[in-house]
């Protein structure tokens, strides 16, 4: 069986064994530079309760237990999708199968950008947008439909983002850009020479930036403050439809926002409490 599937089963694991699969599940990429100590001290844990996981999964320590999981992190990277994210069906399949093959086409992205997602860059990001002042979204194309998802989640835990690109004022919005803002990068291939622009702006008056990107080798992703990266399943103007980017990206935004909301659980969960009931005390339920 799956490492990382057998940490989350947690099968007979003791809380605090509970404690330490949860926080490598988190922090898969991380882990690999860890100690057994540092691993104990970060989930205030014991050496020996991080030793009894590891033998529970059917190791002989952390030193297998971390080679196994550079392996199977390494495979998960580069595993072949059964479903082509270019053409998931075929001429002459019936309704149902063209169904099945999109739905496997969705696990199967999601379950990849999983795999890439680093629980310790995740958190950087939302940290940074949820102290940033002003928030800035650069998408265009199907990106700009993933953006303004996420900027409606945003409302709702009161932080208004900005998409630059929706009206083409990108660059009037660049300009009042500070260090105390942060903007967003949304693009799958990165072609786009604004966003070239605006990054080398932004690297120069040293406002954070959060790329998205499945090009993490571009010179956006290397300006970039962070670089979340997902799959490269796709073939520019060689596929059906973008199935795949978008799923990812949205899969990837959706993680993002659920982390800033964390930040602040308690009063984002109040905030929305106090909004329905000013929605229902001037009847706006139903416009809502």
């Amino acid at each position: 069986m799956k490492l990382l599937h057998q940490l989350k089963q947690m099968n007979d694991f003791t809380v605090n064994e509970q404690s330490i699969a949860s926080y490598i599940l988190r922090h898969q990429e991380s882990c690999l530079s860890l100690s057994v100590q540092e691993l104990a001290q970060a989930t205030f844990t014991s050496h020996s309760t991080v030793v009894r996981l590891t033998q529970k999964l059917g190791l002989t320590g952390f030193k297998e237990f971390k080679i196994k999981l550079a392996r199977e992190l390494q495979d998960n990277l580069h595993q072949i999708n059964s479903v082509d994210a270019n053409m998931p069906f075929q001429l002459y399949e019936s309704p149902i199968q063209i169904s099945k093959d999109i739905a496997e086409l969705m696990k199967e992205t999601i379950d990849r950008t999983f795999a890439m997602l680093d629980g310790e860059l995740l958190n950087r990001s939302a940290l940074l947008l949820h102290k940033a002042k002003r928030i800035l979204i650069f998408a265009l194309g199907d990106s700009l439909i993933r953006a303004k998802s996420f900027q409606n989640r945003m409302y709702k835990i009161n932080q208004y983002v900005v998409i630059a690109t929706e009206v083409s004022d990108w660059a009037y919005h660049m300009v009042n850009m500070t260090s105390e803002d942060c903007a967003i990068f949304l693009t799958y291939h990165n072609k786009s020479p604004i966003f070239l622009k605006a990054a080398r702006h932004f690297r120069h008056i040293r406002t954070p930036t959060v790329t998205i990107t499945a090009s993490i080798q571009s010179e956006l992703a290397r300006l970039s403050t962070i670089c979340i990266q997902v799959p490269n399943d796709e073939v520019h103007h060689a596929k059906i439809g973008t199935f795949s980017s978008q799923i990812a990206l949205e899969y990837a935004l959706n993680a993002l926002y659920s982390c800033i909301y964390q930040i602040n659980y308690a009063n984002h969960k109040q905030a929305m409490l106090d909004s329905v009931a000013i929605f229902r005390s001037f009847d706006m339920m139903n416009d809502v």
